[in-house]
């Protein structure tokens, strides 16, 4: 009976597999088992001190009040600096809105820009709530293979249709790691102004880059600008998932619109955490070139382990996934990663997490240790041997 209550957005959504994972493994971490976790999409890391002293700061010298909506002006002021001196990106305070983490500036950003009817491009495997935010906007959601936008971006064009008005982009990407090319964005950005769609350019991986691939922001592009709505996060770039803060950069007729949504879910960011994030834009960057240094050390490890296992993957450039094919063993993606996590108590995310294309693939986050990765993988080889 109850049913009969529900409304059909809340029930056109489905819960995260990614935390179905989570939820199981910390379960039997709780009964004391030890488990190698492979499956969490964040840093291991602790905030860096200085970023967690200025916020003990704010909180002494009473910045515990609302703030404007969009954020203080001061850290609204070094998202704009940040994003100049990294990604040579301009862009003006009253374009940003400061949010509850990228989740929430994605989740305004589709609200605000998607009409029942209209259509949303979204490559798979993808983020999990790509395809729910869509939903959830009254969109009709059209899948494609991921390959096309690496390295076929001319067939992109076949998806297209007079109802198109978003594609969403990320990279770095989740789950694979790679890095959206120059070639393949300039393609994407001649179509967006061919047909009059918009992009989200999901960018919270930006910073995470190996092997001198260049990463480059779709906005940098003529025209692009205008037609593009920009995630970014705190989260992984400084070990701050747990302090929720994000931003929304977006033309100001967009952002305008945009914070009337943001008012209704939240009415302003946190305060004091604020001040942290401000001193965490305007100082020292070396704290996250030590944090991509060691994740790019344990990158080459879980390779060098998925090599001798001969399990395929496309080279991971950015983030800290990877995400190879274990089709040869003959099970669906779930049943392998329960059975690793039985058998060699190790948590993986299973590929279909990330839409059906996903399928027949599993999820590997180094996220923990080096010592961790060498003993989780050991332990999967030996699991797989009894395969």
């Amino acid at each position: 009976m109850i049913n009969s209550y529900l409304s059909d957005r809340v029930q056109g959504i489905y819960p995260s597999k990614i935390r179905e994972v989570m939820d199981k493994t910390k379960y039997l971490i709780n009964q004391g088992i030890e488990v190698i976790d492979f499956s969490i999409g964040r840093p291991d890391f602790d905030t860096p001190k200085h970023i967690k002293e200025a916020t003990k700061i704010a909180l002494d010298k009473g910045l515990v009040h609302y703030t404007a909506s969009a954020g203080t002006s001061d850290l609204r002021e070094a998202i704009v600096y940040r994003l100049k001196e990294d990604f040579q990106l301009i862009v003006e305070p009253d374009e940003i809105i400061v949010t509850a983490g990228a989740t929430e500036a994605n989740y305004i950003a589709t609200q605000t820009i998607l009409t029942p009817g209209d259509e949303v491009l979204i490559p798979e495997p993808m983020y999990v709530y790509y395809s729910g935010w869509s939903f959830l906007g009254g969109a009709t959601i059209v899948n494609f293979p991921l390959d096309i936008i690496l390295k076929q971006p001319e067939n992109l064009e076949k998806y297209i249709t007079g109802k198109t008005k978003l594609i969403i982009l990320t990279s770095p990407h989740n789950p694979t790691g790679q890095v959206i090319s120059r070639q393949s964005l300039e393609k994407i950005a001649d179509l967006s102004k061919k047909y009059n769609f918009l992009v989200i350019s999901d960018d919270i991986y930006n910073k995470m880059i190996y092997d001198n691939v260049e990463y480059i922001s779709i906005a940098k592009f003529e025209d692009m600008k205008e037609r593009t709505l920009i995630i970014g996060s705190l989260s992984k770039t400084y070990a701050m998932d747990g302090w929720r803060v994000g931003y929304l950069v977006a033309p100001k007729a967009i952002t305008k619109q945009a914070l009337k949504m943001h008012q209704h879910i939240l009415s302003c960011p946190n305060t004091f955490v604020q001040e942290g994030t401000k001193v965490a834009l305007l100082s020292s960057q070396e704290c996250v070139g030590k944090m991509v240094q060691e994740f790019d050390r344990r990158r080459k490890l879980m390779m060098s382990y998925l090599d001798n296992l001969e399990l395929p993957y496309a080279r991971p450039q950015g983030a800290f996934y990877i995400f190879p094919s274990i089709k040869k063993f003959g099970l669906s993606s779930k049943e392998f990663c329960d059975y690793l996590l039985e058998e060699a108590r190790v948590a993986v995310i299973p590929g279909d997490a990330f839409g059906q294309l996903g399928g027949g693939c599993v999820r590997f986050a180094y996220t923990t240790s080096y010592e961790n990765i060498e003993k989780g993988m050991e332990k999967i080889k030996t699991a797989l041997e009894k395969l």
